[in-house]
């Protein structure tokens, strides 16, 4: 079965990494740079760093490899490393703290406004030329900068929409939801308990902030404001967090939704135990793979009172070092990456979107079970850039958790949140 791709990596130990590159990378500023170095003439040696998203991407980035090394024999060689997300923030982190850095890696998005304030990814935009830039898709483009800079491109592009049983509306009557008065009636008019309920609600493990993102994007709210405020006690936030918590006390869920993880509702919905459940386009695979008589389809996360839709979406980024001896030949190795018949296997084999336009037009991307979602790019709304995002999510998280528990009203739940990313 497919790992999913874009969990929340790390906990305690990433802040301690954190810290350890904070002091680690001003001592090493005048130390050796990320690579080998090599003298006139000599093959230059370039080490790449990639996340494991799959079985299948130590072979895709293997053959990837392999062909870029044949194409620069003698001149030219990469060595790949492939890292478990869970180790991939405090490997950076301490590699960058030592000053052996991989000269390319993979890394999440979220992660440039911490690696970029420690002096440690390179800017790209001296690299990046019109005709290059032009490949990818503007939106999803713009997700690795940060302050004015380009620091990441897409190397893995995730949005979210709301998976639904088609034969279950079609017998309710119901069409696919498109607000929120829609939804809350198909999660509460679907379900025939124990055997299904409505709307699939992981409140626990990894991904429950993201969950309550979907209503509170689609709510017009946000996380935090342009100064990197909470703002989380906004009104908005509070309707879509007492929105869900109404929703979860209607029936509209499976009881008690803090005891579900986001593996175990993407089962229950895989097994037909689940009228909705809104996540990533890997679902499609999955479902193939296990279950593919289920009539399903998928839609645009429902919006409150003709607010935007906003579609949560995720990406990961490609990088260099800002201490790499070799910045020319590693962007090369780059270049050489965003070929289309690369990016294609990539996003396929590994349930991905296109980053770039000519993947996107495909045959494969552009049939009924992809192109929704690379539709959905259109309306996507990507996490913010903060040092301590992490904390952030986790906060944001207990908050939803207390509300869903009856532990707090959503207002007191996330007054607390604010306050606490306030002080961060």
């Amino acid at each position: 079965m497919m790992r999913f791709p874009f969990g929340r990596r790390g906990g305690r130990t990433r802040l301690i990494a954190a810290a350890a590159l904070a002091v680690a990378s001003v001592a090493t500023v005048a130390g050796c740079g990320a690579g080998s170095g090599a003298s006139a003439g000599d093959e230059v040696k370039l080490r790449f760093l990639f996340p494991e998203y799959s079985a299948k991407t130590a072979p895709l980035m293997q053959a990837m490899v392999d062909d870029f090394n044949q194409a620069n024999d003698g001149k030219i060689e990469v060595s790949l490393e492939i890292a478990p997300w869970d180790k991939m923030h405090d490997k950076l982190a301490v590699s960058m703290g030592s000053g052996q850095a991989p000269d390319v890696f993979g890394y999440a998005t979220r992660w440039i406004s911490e690696f970029a304030g420690l002096d440690q990814l390179a800017p790209l935009d001296e690299h990046l030329s019109e005709d290059f830039k032009s490949t990818f898709n503007q939106k999803v483009l713009e997700a690795g900068t940060y302050d004015g800079k380009t620091y990441g491109l897409p190397a893995a592009v995730s949005a979210r929409l709301l998976f639904y049983r088609a034969d279950v509306f079609e017998e309710a009557g119901l069409q696919a939801p498109q607000t929120w008065d829609d939804l809350m009636e198909a999660a509460t008019t679907t379900g025939q308990p124990p055997e299904r309920y409505g709307l699939g609600v992981p409140a626990s493990g990894i991904e429950v902030d993201t969950f309550f993102n979907y209503f509170l994007y689609n709510n017009g709210g946000d996380i935090l404001d342009e100064n990197g405020k909470s703002m989380l006690s906004a009104p908005e936030s509070v309707e879509a967090l007492q929105y869900l918590t109404d929703l979860v006390k209607a029936g509209g869920s499976e009881p008690k939704p803090t005891g579900f993880t986001r593996e175990q509702v993407i089962e229950n919905f895989k097994a037909g135990q689940l009228s909705m459940y809104p996540t990533g386009p890997w679902l499609n695979a999955m479902i193939e793979a296990d279950n593919p008589d289920l009539e399903y389809s998928a839609v645009p996360f429902p919006t409150n009172d003709g607010k935007p839709q906003q579609t949560v979406s995720v990406t990961d980024s490609l990088g260099l070092s800002a201490n790499t001896e070799h910045p020319d030949e590693a962007w090369k190795f780059v270049e050489f990456m965003y070929q289309t018949k690369y990016r294609q296997a990539f996003d396929e084999g590994e349930g991905m979107l296109p980053e770039l336009i000519a993947v996107s037009q495909s045959d494969y991307f552009q049939s009924p079970e992809y192109k929704p979602f690379v539709d959905a790019l259109d309306t996507a709304k990507f996490q913010p850039q903060h040092p301590k995002f992490e904390q952030i999510q986790q906060i944001e998280t207990v908050a939803v958790q207390k509300a869903l528990s009856g532990q707090a009203t959503p207002q007191e739940a996330l007054d607390e949140a604010t306050e606490q990313i306030d002080k961060l």
